[in-house]
């Protein structure tokens, strides 16, 4: 796709599972592994961020919400995101083992809504990876939804399942998005030679996948190596 700069996304509520160390891990990825000499724009929301910060390799922008849970990242759909849109979000527990370059050039038309399928339910929406359009009646609609709404039982994805039809998943663009925890095998154990991403959705989390007794070996590359070795 035609953009001069591609703008990524990510989001760390506090309280959760997750750190400042995680979004240092997974920008340390991206920039490490982007091969062009345009450098992405990567944008973290941060609930304890004040105001806007430009730290060189990534901004902090405030996620200007307290919702619990993934309900935070529906700020991703607000109106006050328009103005980095368009934009890929990616979930901080997801493994960048190549270039995001690759999940860029999958994006042929940008006007689309691509979300994840689930990985266990064929056919439904999931939200560790999501190309976000802009000036999309789509995301429009989500916003509108959501202000009837407002946070409820159950998870974010069932709601954008009601909320949103997607206009295509990515494993229908590409076959190099892996579940870490595929069924029946429990965890991917050996990390595919085309892998481009691996979402980790859930628990274990990278750092607890990485520092347990049954760590993987490519799980501690890729978490205390500088250049990421694809062993096992």
């Amino acid at each position: 796709m035609l953009n001069l700069q591609h703008t990524v996304v990510v989001v760390l509520r506090s309280g959760g599972d997750f750190a400042f160390r995680d979004v240092e891990l997974i920008v340390r990825h991206i920039n490490g592994k982007w091969q062009s000499t345009t450098r992405p724009r990567i944008i973290c929301l941060w609930d304890k961020a004040s105001m806007n910060y430009d730290l060189g390799n990534f901004e902090i922008v405030p996620l200007s919400n307290d919702y619990p849970k993934w309900w935070s990242r529906m700020m991703l759909y607000s109106p006050e995101m328009e103005q980095y849109r368009p934009f890929l979000y990616i979930d901080l527990d997801t493994v960048v083992v190549k270039s995001l370059e690759h999940i860029f050039e999958l994006v042929k038309e940008p006007s689309m809504f691509i979300p994840l399928e689930d990985f266990y339910q064929q056919g439904q929406l999931a939200t560790g990876l999501a190309w976000i359009p802009v000036n999309s009646e789509k995301i429009k609609g989500i916003w509108k939804a959501w202000q009837k709404q407002g946070v409820a039982p159950g998870r974010m994805d069932k709601f954008l399942r009601t909320a949103v039809k997607p206009d295509m998943f990515w494993q229908q663009l590409t076959s190099t998005v892996y579940d870490f925890k595929p069924k029946p095998s429990g965890v991917l154990s050996q990390l595919p030679d085309d892998a481009n991403l691996v979402c980790f959705h859930g628990h274990p989390r990278i750092f607890q996948a990485a520092e347990a007794s049954i760590s993987l070996q490519w799980v501690k590359n890729y978490v205390y190596q500088r250049t990421f070795l694809n062993t096992v």
